[in-house]
């Protein structure tokens, strides 16, 4: 029944939008996506009204829920009502002149179904493992991903992230010759990078995303540069916070995959402290690529930059932790990001700092970050708070008191 009233309010939202045609922007990628779409968005409400994806809303439902500005419901009579609310305001016209949607797959053939969008332009992050117990291969997961490009004509493409064997083969499998096809890197947005509030070399990306897309949207060199410094970390995405004894927390708690967490990490070989921690949570949905994964992140610790590697989660905590010590770490295993947070806590020293990722179940490193903060009031910058997040955690954590 739900699949069918989402499918209805699918074919509304499309005439709804069609009918006071907005610029639309669709992102969509491995990781990165939440990112860059509120960048893009930040950057382009320097000359227009815009709405973008908030709370990760980027199933077929999310983006409904998100054009609307409506909050997703589980309850039956309040979905009802929800449903009839969207509908009678399909009647109306778009109010917002740029909708920036993230759009998100967690199995093969979901990109397809925004389609009706019909996107001004698209954005691919990046073409890293995701969602491996589905998708199975990498290459299954650039056919995903790259799909956008069936139903737009500009497709803006990170060149760091995105291989171009993935473009070609997708090229040669679908008739893309009217595709415009363009690139952006890291290094767009060097020559900024001192004033940007975002940190790490991989957040760049995002910034980079939301620099071409204001190039197509007619701003100036001038106007893109003074949009890009206003760009905010997102929640739980590299987001640096004060540490108790001084330190500084490099908050990155959203999620984790691979490739994240080696940029990560290539943050913290980067900068100058007194000490060098990181947390390191499992990366969930990596099915049978789980174990390869871990161990080679474990490998890419470095005792030489890294004071100490704590672990949590069981892959993390069995195959990531062996392979840092190998590699010579110092590794400490813990079996709830409380615990963690203390362990922490006990072996930091004044201006350390401190990298906390991983992903969401089984981990919540965010619990680990919100007993080292200096100050509480940041809580309301971590992931995960409210909602039924903090009874799920304490479900599966019993030593959590939130």
């Amino acid at each position: 029944m739900k699949k069918l009233v989402t499918n209805y309010l699918i074919r509304r939202t499309a005439k709804f939008i069609r009918k006071k045609r907005p610029k639309i922007v669709v992102v969509a990628g491995s990781v990165g996506k939440t990112s860059t779409t509120q960048a893009i968005a930040a950057v382009l409400r320097e000359k227009y009204t815009v709405l973008a994806t908030k709370n990760s809303y980027n199933t077929d439902l999310g983006v409904v829920m998100t054009i609307f500005g409506q909050h997703i419901v589980t309850n039956p009579v309040a979905w009802l009502w929800l449903s009839l609310k969207v509908v009678v305001m399909s009647l109306g016209l778009p109010k917002h002149e740029v909708y920036v949607l993230e759009l998100g797959a967690d199995t093969p053939g979901e990109i397809n179904r925004f389609a009706y969008l019909k996107p001004d332009m698209a954005v691919v992050t990046a073409i890293v493992p995701e969602h491996m117990e589905f998708f199975k291969t990498i290459e299954a997961v650039a056919q995903e991903e790259l799909s956008v490009m069936r139903f737009t004509k500009l497709v803006l493409i990170n060149k760091t992230m995105v291989a171009e064997e993935y473009i070609d083969s997708e090229c040669r499998r679908n008739d893309f010759s009217k595709i415009l096809l363009e690139y952006y890197s890291r290094e767009d947005v060097k020559k900024f990078a001192s004033n940007l509030k975002v940190v790490g070399e991989h957040s760049f990306d995002s910034v980079a995303a939301a620099a071409s897309v204001a190039g197509k949207f007619g701003f100036s060199d001038a106007d893109t540069n003074a949009a890009i410094q206003k760009v905010e970390p997102q929640p739980g995405r590299m987001s640096k916070l004060k540490g108790v004894n001084w330190s500084t927390l490099i908050d990155d708690t959203y999620n984790a995959s691979p490739d994240a967490v080696k940029a990560a990490l290539d943050y913290i070989y980067s900068v100058d402290a007194s000490q060098k921690l990181v947390l390191l949570g499992n990366m969930n949905e990596l099915g049978e690529h789980s174990e390869i994964a871990h161990r080679d992140v474990g490998k890419y610790c470095n005792p030489k930059k890294l004071d100490a590697v704590f672990t949590l989660g069981a892959h993390s905590n069995k195959f990531l932790a062996a392979e840092a010590e190998k590699a010579g770490c110092k590794v400490i295993r813990c079996s709830s990001p409380n615990e963690a947070g203390e362990k922490i806590k006990e072996m930091l020293k004044p201006g350390a700092i401190v990298l906390l990722k991983g992903s969401q179940n089984g981990v919540f490193a965010e619990e680990a970050t919100k007993a080292l903060l200096a100050n509480q009031e940041d809580v309301s910058r971590l992931v995960r708070q409210a909602g039924h997040w903090p009874k799920m955690k304490r479900r599966q954590f019993s030593d959590l008191s939130i």
